[in-house]
């Protein structure tokens, strides 16, 4: 039997409940599924806990032979799962330069990255930028707590510092793919703490330009009224010209 498979029957069965932890098992089996199907990945998680990753990517590649999970926290973690496939740092998770001079082979390229340690947007955009010229092409990163809604007033986890915090982490991640959308993919899973998905479209080495960061906009009738005295142009989608689609629905032939 592959290690933890108990664990992954019960998220399993977890996923098909009807509750919020369907959610919570949901996500962890995207990233089973996502270290499942490629060959021999090299993983780097940040962030560890109780291990509920670990041992979900340790059971993912076990029959892999050169695969490898390493696993960084700055507590000391090292009895959370236990693999010959699995290496423990403690340390600053930000912190690549050392975590590159431990294990020197990762700057051959990561194929999956989890980041779910310090939950401030701070702490993330300092991983993110780090670790992301390491991601290999169409490598993954995964961003852990980036949904404010149970945390919000009434909720499960009712907690208004957390709720502010997980909001900032998203509008981080909206504003870092708003400025590199040509370089990365952006999926976002919503319900327990969320996960949001990175797929990176660049090669290994290249690295991500500054986050754009545009204010929402509200009061509608403000900013209409502004156009109009300002003569600027709102978008409107316009069937009858091709200028509305980025493909033309045109080009293509019926059979």
């Amino acid at each position: 039997m592959k290690p933890y498979e108990n664990y992954l029957d019960t998220l399993r069965r977890s996923s098909k409940e009807r509750s919020e932890t369907r959610f919570a098992a949901n996500q962890l089996l995207e990233m089973h599924y996502e270290a499942s199907k490629r060959e021999n990945p090299v993983i780097v998680e940040l962030g560890v806990d109780k291990g509920q990753s670990t041992k979900v990517f340790l059971n993912a590649i076990d029959e892999k032979p050169y695969a490898k999970l390493i696993s960084v926290d700055i507590l000391d973690c090292k009895n959370a799962a236990k693999s010959d496939k699995w290496e423990f740092v403690q340390q600053d998770s930000a912190d690549i330069e050392a975590l590159i001079l431990k294990k020197p082979f990762l700057k051959d390229g990561i194929d999956l990255l989890y980041v779910d340690s310090k939950h401030t947007d701070e702490h993330v955009m300092k991983e993110v930028y780090s670790f992301f010229k390491y991601i290999k092409e169409n490598g993954v990163i995964y961003f852990d707590d980036i949904d404010s809604g149970p945390y919000m007033r009434n909720q499960r986890k009712d907690s208004v510092s957390l709720e502010i915090a997980n909001r900032k982490i998203l509008n981080l991640l909206e504003s870092i793919f708003r400025s590199n959308h040509s370089s990365i993919d952006f999926i976002i899973s919503r319900g327990s703490t969320g996960l949001a998905k990175y797929i990176k479209k660049s090669k290994l080495g290249d690295e991500l330009k500054p986050p754009l960061f545009i204010n929402e906009r509200r009061f509608s009738l403000f900013w209409r009224f502004l156009k109009l005295i300002t003569f600027k142009k709102s978008y409107q989608h316009n069937n009858k010209t091709k200028d509305s689609f980025l493909i033309d629905p045109g080009s293509t032939n019926s059979d």
